[in-house]
């Protein structure tokens, strides 16, 4: 039979998807000392159901007997006991659907002539059909490895950011699906301080084969908003000088005409001095740079009626942090005392308080990332610019 192309809706598995470790005592292997020594096959059956794949360990000879089976994941060390019932070994691995890592186990095979390993990995096929976020799946590092990735009509991918890299055998892609670093209203909501916007991160798509339309936003967060400038020192200035006091003369009595004189002011008295301006608030610091909107590598060996948009979007400069307030003004001298027959002196004026700061420069725009494309053995070409589209 001919091996399945790209796009083909075959449940079998392909031995390829099965990682056998080299057993001294198989009869495939030029090593081999005898076929009638213990060897056994291990196929794989994927289920309807997603997230299920049926394990047979077929004994390729008669000469042995199995006795027991154990199945080690080879990521955390556990192991559980497979039962054995009639010549086949059968084993079916299940996992939640938030489990994107591949199936990967050692089979433990103890025979009444010995014990033999084989180690079976096997990529999942991941199906969206809504808006999820990367954070909700259980990965390795930043890596996915599919065999299939299917989106239909209404998913979205959410990266939040992360770097992260997709590999699958295979894309399905229907209309108005999307990957994105954030969502539009994760950009409206960020609420950072002190830090430049978060970037988009790098975004590395590998696909063997590809067919659909895919459309991709690379958009970086908002810069926080710059830091508010230094008030100045709430303390008023020293009070300014006091009015000197008004000077009255009694006179002398025996009137004009005996030599007296009139009761008189001699020296009026002079008003309070103004109060000194207070100082100017320190200006406002600029806002944070925006976040980069990420960088895109997509690769493809071979694909058919396959569309791809991609938009760049470098998060915008947060806004200038306001002004420190001004010094209050100084208060104005107290007036001169007055004095019998002298007029009455004014306080001093306050003194102006000092001007508000400036407002701070917004932040520049994040960095504008590159676009990679990777088709066959055509090389690889990398561009900078916000808007990309094409088809092949």
């Amino acid at each position: 039979m001919a091996a399945c192309q790209p796009g083909s809706d075959s449940n079998g598995d392909r031995p390829q998807e099965v990682v056998q470790t080299a057993n001294p005592d198989d009869p495939q292997n030029p090593d081999s000392k005898s076929t009638s020594e213990p060897s056994v096959t291990v196929s794989l059956d994927r289920e309807a159901e997603p997230g299920a794949v049926m394990v047979r360990i077929t004994k390729d000879n008669s000469s042995f007997g199995i006795e027991t089976v154990e199945r080690l994941e080879v990521s955390s060390g556990t192991s559980v006991s497979v039962p054995v019932n009639g010549v086949d070994v059968v084993d079916r691995l299940t996992t939640s659907r938030n489990d994107l890592r591949p199936w990967h186990y050692k089979y433990v095979i103890h025979t009444n002539h010995g014990q033999l390993v084989k180690e079976v990995r096997v990529l999942k096929d991941w199906t969206l059909a809504e808006s999820v976020r990367i954070s909700d799946f259980k990965i390795e590092s930043n890596r996915i490895e599919l065999r299939k990735l299917i989106l239909k009509e209404g998913a979205v991918l959410i990266t939040e950011g992360r770097d992260l890299q997709i590999d699958a055998d295979e894309l399905r892609s229907d209309a108005y699906t999307s990957l994105q670093t954030f969502t539009a209203k994760d950009i409206e909501m960020s609420n950072t301080t002190k830090v430049p916007g978060q970037g988009g991160g790098r975004l590395i798509l590998n696909f063997k084969y590809a067919t659909g339309l895919l459309k991709i936003e690379m958009r970086g967060h908002r810069g926080s908003r710059g830091e508010k400038g230094i008030d100045a020192t709430q303390e008023r200035p020293a009070q300014a000088a006091s009015g000197t006091a008004g000077a009255f003369h009694p006179g002398f009595p025996g009137g004009l005409d005996n030599g007296g004189e009139r009761p008189s002011c001699v020296r009026q008295p002079t008003d309070g001095q103004r109060g000194a301006n207070g100082v100017a608030g320190a200006d406002g610091f600029n806002g944070f740079q925006g976040g980069s909107s990420g960088s895109l590598y997509l690769t493809l060996q071979s694909a058919r009626f396959f569309d791809y948009e991609v938009v760049f979007v470098p998060g915008e400069g947060g806004e200038g942090g306001e002004g420190g307030k001004g010094q209050p003004g100084g208060l104005g001298g107290p007036a001169g005392a007055s004095a019998p027959l002298c007029r009455k002196a004014k306080a001093g004026a306050d003194g102006a308080s000092g001007a508000t700061g400036l407002k701070g420069q917004q932040g520049a725009v994040g960095i504008l990332g590159e676009f990679c494309l990777t088709v066959g053995s055509k090389g690889t070409s990398c561009v900078t610019r916000d808007r990309f589209s094409g088809g092949l």
